[in-house]
């Protein structure tokens, strides 16, 4: 048996060319050939057959839709659409795809009618059309409920039929629900006919009055009628308002009228109350037959709410109500000074007073109203400058009127321009020991700020070297050698700012260096020496002479300021002067009285004997005295020793009892200062002397021993470059040569101590102790200390990647020249992880970071991570540092108690930590990116502010940051409960 083609009824189609039949070339039509034995005749069809025709099918209107369309030998075959025969052109709500036809979304009354697919061979020009097909379109609109019958709204009346029809109509045919003021109505109470949406009313009557409104669902949906219907079925025995009382404002004493009318068959009755009392005629409340109440005299406790209702023979009671208030205003609150930069748009708000009546608010300028239009104008109660110019600088004044009074607030309006020079600082030559002056003089508005540095450390009015003049002059007291440097001012205003520079050349005074000692003891018979140095701008040529006038014996010898004894005589004894001079500045003078004096043994104790040239001289006057200083010095230590002793006898004291009272044990904080607990110290620092005591005590001995085993030579320190600025000063990178065994150079952190101020250079030398004390693995090694000249430095290790905020920075970057190894949940984890261990250490040895954070944090090359304490927050990271306080604090990073109350503990740390983990996870992306520092201040106030999930970490991480972040700290988890936590996090988890 053969199989036929279904569409053509032949066994088998196959293209055949005249070429075959006779030679020749032209390509003739495919002519259908049976190649076995069928019982059917061989009809000639096309060669282009669909094997994939559009069918009809459901749609729903707005949604999208796709018609599909194939040929069995896509080959040179290009298709097209007909929509009831006529082509169908490409827009964006309907297109063809290929073969197919696409609708993103479809319309009922585009879209309707019958679509074809019509194939096209391009070489033989065949064409063939699919069957047709249509979409059995599924909608449902909205729209209102009206009135059907009566006619209009006029002629409804008592007791007669009302009917409603409802707008909403849909394919598939809607069933339709009705409501009267949001209760579904019946059919057993009115008369519901679904065919027709309409509702009827058989007999309406007041009680029928309302809001009626209509729904209808299909398979589509469900929707409600846009526009509702309101009836009002009026019974004339119903009281109608037709006087309604108004709200009064009036003077203390004076009258108050309220009119309430109504109509009704017959006239209801109608009766006042004030507040829930019934109103009666009294001497001041007199009511009329019209339904109008006067009040002869309003008082305080005439104020308040009127009802006026009034009583018909049937049906509800109507009530209508008015206020009566005593004319008042309040005072406004003032308007703080402002100061905006120039071309900014800039508003002002006025917040009214409170009154009765209600205020009306308007600016004025120079007496006249600001207007509504233009380039600076007024916006409802708001100043709108747009933008701001140098000639707003002026005063504003605020109106708020009523007929109660008139209130007025001043603004003071102040556009900042860039300071211009008056005088800019110069290059300037001072005299040593005299007062010296660097002018910073700028012209701007308001009055520019000027900040004067010496070098990079900032000049403070607490200074007692300098003096700092309001015009912006700077004086230097007492000029020194060491001035002679670069001064810098910055003159400042809201509107730009203006930097000088001056270099300081002092010229050095003649002067001795030391001045030598005024009396001298030579040794009799011994070989002496006495120095006499002075400097001055021009090297100084230095002599001795006798100050009698005589000349110097040929056994003593000068030679470049010295004065040589080769052998110390009794008649050495006596007056000399050193004379220093150079041809700029003169010459100065020193006097030394020499004595010469003999050691005498007696009793295996040596004593000096004095001897002068007039041997009158009593022998033991040198050596009482420094008997006597000695006497006093050790006096003195051993004074001190014993307030030390019974300092610490009184601290450990109580310390004990704190302890038997169950307060919290003692914690150190990394960056300065003890723990707080509700804003009180639980806590004092454990004893150790400041690096700058220069005490003999007992335990400043200990401390430096301890230290000199970190110390550094300052002349193996090479740096490579400045990493940047913190509270304490530069942040350098530097190599140290031989500070690790084993290694001829390494790359170290280097901390330099430019601060000024008392409190900095406490906290960075305990800083620097605190890092001795720790070790650990993921714990910066605090490498060594320079403490032999200033600035004081901390070497502290260094990881080859930097810190861990940029390293997770180039981890997101599209440029894999820059980017590292694409970044895993698991390898994420594992930088926490190591984050957490070194907190875990920290916190165990009980101290306390402070300023946790990415940018605090080192990685190697191995991506080992090490916690630190950069605290670049002058440049680098400036703008993740809020200056509040009078202090610069991570804001971004610190949670509510921190902020608000100083409380500092290992449960604030946490919190960071989780702000910490959130920017490992988010490629090291701001916190709070969104907000100003302002608004993430009031969000911590108000207790709402909250991190972003990210899309990119396990759910299980997402539950720990909330712990982290728990508003309480006493539901924070603890820094090891956090490495228990992630070394547990399963390692599928999903992201």
């Amino acid at each position: 048996m053969c199989d036929r083609d279904r569409r053509t009824g032949c066994c088998e189609r196959i293209p055949l060319f005249l070429a075959d039949l006779g030679g020749f070339s032209s390509p003739a039509r495919c002519v259908c050939v049976c190649v076995c034995v069928c019982p059917c005749p061989c009809i000639l069809a096309s060669a282009i057959y669909f094997s994939k025709e559009p069918t009809p099918q459901d749609a729903l209107n707005g949604r999208s839709a796709m018609m599909s369309c194939e040929v069995n030998i896509p080959t040179n075959v290009v298709y097209s659409w007909l929509r009831n025969g006529e082509p169908v052109h490409n827009t964006e709500r309907r297109f063809q795809e290929g073969s197919d036809l696409k609708f993103t979304a479809i319309d009922r009354h585009l879209d309707t009618g019958m679509f074809q697919c019509v194939a096209s061979n391009t070489v033989t020009g065949e064409t063939a059309r699919s069957v047709n097909a249509s979409f059995n379109i599924k909608w449902l609109e909205s729209g209102g409920v009206t009135l059907k019958e009566p006619a209009s709204e006029a002629k409804i009346e008592s007791s007669q039929p009302v009917t409603l029809r409802c707008h909403i109509d849909g394919h598939p045919r809607p069933n339709y629900k009705w409501y009267k003021d949001g209760v579904q109505l019946t059919e057993r109470s009115h008369q519901i006919n679904n065919k027709e949406r309409t509702l009827t009313v058989k007999s309406a009557s007041p009680d029928d009055s309302g809001l009626y409104y209509c729904c209808a669902h299909n398979p589509l949906g469900q929707v409600c009628s846009n526009k509702n219907f309101t009836l009002d079925i009026v019974d004339k025995s119903f009281p109608v308002p037709v006087v309604v009382p108004e709200d009064q404002v009036v003077f203390r004493n004076q009258e108050a009228v309220f009119h309430c009318q109504f109509t009704a068959e017959p006239p209801p009755m109608v009766q006042w109350f004030h507040e829930s009392e019934p109103v009666f005629n009294k001497t001041r409340l007199i009511l009329y037959n019209n339904g109008t109440l006067l009040i002869t005299q309003v008082k305080q406790r005439s104020t308040g709410t009127y009802r006026c209702v009034a009583h018909g023979p049937t049906g509800r009671d109507v009530t209508l109500q008015a206020t009566l208030y005593i004319a008042e205003i309040n005072e406004m609150d003032p308007i703080m000074p402002r100061v905006f930069t120039a071309d900014t748009l800039e508003r002002v708000k006025c917040y009214p007073p409170s009154g009765h009546p209600e205020p009306e608010v308007w600016w004025e300028h120079r007496g006249r109203r600001v207007p509504t239009v233009g380039r600076v104008y007024q916006d409802g109660t708001d100043l709108v400058f747009s933008p701001t110019n140098g000639s707003d600088s002026d005063s504003y004044t605020c109106v708020a009127k009523n007929k109660a009074g008139e209130r007025r607030q001043q603004l003071t309006v102040t556009v900042a321009t860039r300071p211009e020079w008056v005088t800019p600082p110069q290059d300037t030559e001072m005299l040593e020991g005299q007062a010296g002056y660097l002018h910073c003089h700028a012209r701007a508005t308001p009055t520019p700020h000027v900040v004067w540095r010496r070098g990079t450390n900032i000049i403070t009015e607490e200074d007692p070297r300098f003096r700092l003049f309001p015009n912006g002059t700077l004086r230097i007291n007492s000029v020194e050698v060491y001035d002679g440097v670069i001064y810098s001012c910055q003159s400042k205003t809201e509107g730009g700012f203006l930097m000088g520079h001056a270099k300081v050349t002092v010229l050095e005074k003649l002067k001795f260096t030391p001045v030598p000692q005024p009396t001298q003891c030579l040794e009799l018979d011994k070989e002496i020496s006495i120095q006499c140095i002075a400097t001055g701008r021009q090297a100084p040529k230095i002599l001795w002479s006798k100050a009698d006038g005589s000349p110097l014996p040929p056994w003593v010898e000068q030679k470049e300021g010295t004065l040589r004894f080769g052998k110390v005589l009794r008649s050495d004894a006596g007056n000399y002067t050193c004379t220093a001079s150079n041809s700029l500045q003169g010459e100065i003078r020193a006097f030394v009285s020499l004595t010469v004096s003999i050691l005498l043994c007696r009793h295996q104790h040596s004593k000096p004997i004095h001897l002068d040239s007039d041997q009158d001289k009593t022998p033991y006057k040198m050596i009482q005295t420094i008997g006597l200083s000695v006497g006093v010095a050790v006096a003195y230590i051993i004074a001190v020793l014993g307030l030390m002793f019974y300092c610490k006898q009184r601290r450990n004291a109580k310390r004990l009892q704190k302890s038997q009272e169950g307060e919290e044990p003692e914690m150190e904080c990394l960056n300065g200062g003890a723990m707080l607990h509700n804003g009180q110290t639980t806590a004092e620092i454990q004893e150790e002397v400041a690096l700058t005591n220069l005490g003999t005590t007992a335990s400043a001995e200990k401390r430096h021993s301890s230290n000199d085993k970190l110390h550094f030579p300052r002349v193996n320190l090479q740096t490579i470059t400045t990493l940047g600025k913190g509270e304490f000063g530069e942040v350098l990178l530097a190599k140290a040569k031989g500070i690790v065994e084993g290694e001829e150079q390494t790359l170290v952190l280097v901390k330099s101590l430019q601060a000024r101020d008392e409190q900095l250079q406490q906290d960075f030398r305990r800083e620097a102790d605190m890092f001795a004390k720790l070790s650990h693995p993921n714990v910066v090694q605090l490498l060594g200390l320079c403490r032999d000249a200033e600035p004081h430095y901390i070497i502290l290790e260094y990881m080859d990647l930097g810190d861990l905020k940029q390293f997770v920075r180039i981890s997101k970057g599209r440029d894999e020249k820059m980017k590292s190894q694409a970044l895993s949940t698991k390898t994420k984890v594992s930088l926490c992880m190591q984050v957490a261990q070194g907190m875990e250490h920290l916190s165990n040895q009980r101290f306390v970071h402070r300023d946790l954070a990415a940018r605090n944090c080192m990685i190697s090359d191995q991506r080992h991570v090490k916690v630190s304490a950069l605290g670049l927050s002058k440049d680098v990271y400036k703008s993740e540092y809020y200056h509040y306080r009078q202090a610069w604090i991570p804001l971004r990073w610190m949670p509510t108690e921190a902020v608000f109350e100083d409380d500092f503990s290992t449960k604030s740390d946490v919190w960071s930590f989780g702000v910490l983990m959130w920017e490992v996870f988010s490629y090291g992306e701001l916190p709070y990116t969104k907000l100003s520092n302002d608004q993430v201040l009031e969000g911590l106030q108000s207790g709402k502010l909250k991190l972003p999930p990210l899309d990119c970490c396990p759910f299980e991480l997402h539950r720990l940051l909330e712990q982290c972040w728990a508003p309480s700290p006493k539901e924070r988890p603890t820094f090891s409960e956090l490495v228990h936590a992630l070394a547990n996090l399963p390692s599928d988890s999903k992201v």
